[in-house]
């Protein structure tokens, strides 16, 4: 009994070993047998995981002169519809005047002056202020109007005194100017050239009646008004105090086809002396600064019209400038008879030569209340001293180059 226990001890011992090697054996060869295979992980990005390429060098900026993008022609930029064609004046075919052609009056010294700062005047008041001006033997004058009946009377009357009128048709440059052949017709009936002044410093505010000053407005007008005045046979009289309203005006002109007003055309300028004396010409605000706006026709037309002056000499009492003394008495009568001296000696203050495109200088203002540098009926006094300096001129016939 006890060697048959004995022999299941060992039997079951040798079983044990056996179980145990073989679970060590199968270990083993679980450790040792090759890894199934697996995904391989996701690739990195080339930004995140690699030492990107060299990239070729960067091209140069452009520059204007090798690589510049041609600049978009008008038509590459505007829209398609065609450019209107800028409106052209209708203008009749009347005959150039040479300078020596245009008339002036008989025994002319170029003495003139502003007649009245109104438009309507009595023949009483006409009368007396006409002989005034025979007094100081003028044979020029700028005088406004407001109508033909106006116009008629006064054409008359100073017909028969034998002066010479640029007439100013009272205007605003707002507004269009009508019935110049009316005006033209009355004057060649009474026997007196149709110098006709077109409107008046249209820079300036004080002419727009409290409106805004608009250019392109009074371009507009002004152009049709000269077209009208020319066609009745009129002479275009232009009037500036800015340059720059000159050459946009005659630039006006020579776009609309109206380059024969140009030889029928004369020119009004407003050359006031301030309190610079009659030489001065360090800028154009001198009596001499009509020269300046003689250049300005030179160069936009090629040629100086006539010119009358209609307004300037110096006002009493002046003292822009405080480089020169105050206009006094002393020297309102001094200045004028100087500048009057022009027109007798052929000399300008300056030295030069009078130009024969000078027809006339009629200063500012031979009688009014309410104005201090009237001649006349001032409220400050008639400017005796001046009104005897300019009689004491002897009687002359002025000279030009053609003589």
């Amino acid at each position: 009994m006890s060697s048959r226990r004995s022999l299941l001890f060992v039997l079951l011992l040798a079983l044990l070993l056996v179980g145990t090697t073989l679970a060590l054996a199968i270990s083993r060869w679980g450790e040792e047998a090759p890894a199934e295979p697996t995904a391989p992980p996701p690739s990195p990005t080339v930004v995140a995981q690699h030492t990107p390429l060299a990239s070729p060098p960067p091209s140069p900026e452009p520059t204007s002169t090798a690589t510049s993008l041609p600049t978009p022609t008008l038509e590459e930029t505007t829209s398609t519809e065609p450019t209107p064609t800028p409106w052209r004046l209708e203008l009749v075919e009347l005959p150039p005047i040479a300078l020596q052609d245009w008339p002036r009056p008989a025994d002319d010294n170029g003495l003139g002056i502003h007649f009245l700062a109104k438009a309507y005047y009595s023949e009483e008041e006409l009368d007396r202020q006409i002989a005034r001006m025979v007094s100081l033997r003028m044979k020029w004058a700028l005088v406004i109007y407001a109508d033909e009946i106006q116009l008629r009377k006064a054409a008359i009357k100073f017909r028969d005194a034998g002066i010479t009128v640029v007439w100013r048709r009272w205007g605003r440059p707002d507004k269009p100017l009508f019935n110049f052949d009316r005006d033209v017709q009355i004057l060649q009936e009474v026997g007196m050239p149709p110098y006709i002044q077109l409107y008046n410093e249209p820079s300036l505010s004080a002419e727009w009646d409290e409106e805004e000053i608009d250019q392109e407005r009074f371009l507009q007008n002004l152009l049709r008004s000269a077209a009208r005045l020319y066609n009745a046979g009129g002479y275009v009289g232009l009037q500036f105090v800015d340059e720059r309203w000159l050459v946009a005006a005659l630039d006006e002109m020579k776009a609309r086809g109206g380059e024969a007003i140009f030889d029928r055309m004369f020119f009004v300028p407003h050359p006031y002396g301030l309190n610079h004396p009659p030489e001065y010409v360090a800028t154009c605000d001198g009596v001499l600064g009509f020269r300046c706006y003689a250049e300005v026709f030179k160069q936009e037309i090629g040629f100086y019209p006539p010119m009358i002056a209609g307004e300037g000499g110096w006002k009493y009492g002046a003292t822009d400038d405080s480089h020169y003394p105050k206009v006094d008495d002393q020297l309102h009568a001094q200045y004028h008879r100087e500048l009057f001296d022009w027109f007798r000696t052929e000399v300008l203050s300056n030295g030069q030569p009078l130009p024969d495109y000078l027809f006339a200088f009629c200063p500012w203002l031979l009688s009014d209340k309410m104005e201090d540098s009237a001649w006349f009926d001032s409220f400050a006094g008639d400017h005796a001293l001046t009104i005897e300096a300019v009689q004491s001129i002897p009687p002359f016939r002025r000279k030009f180059s053609w003589d």
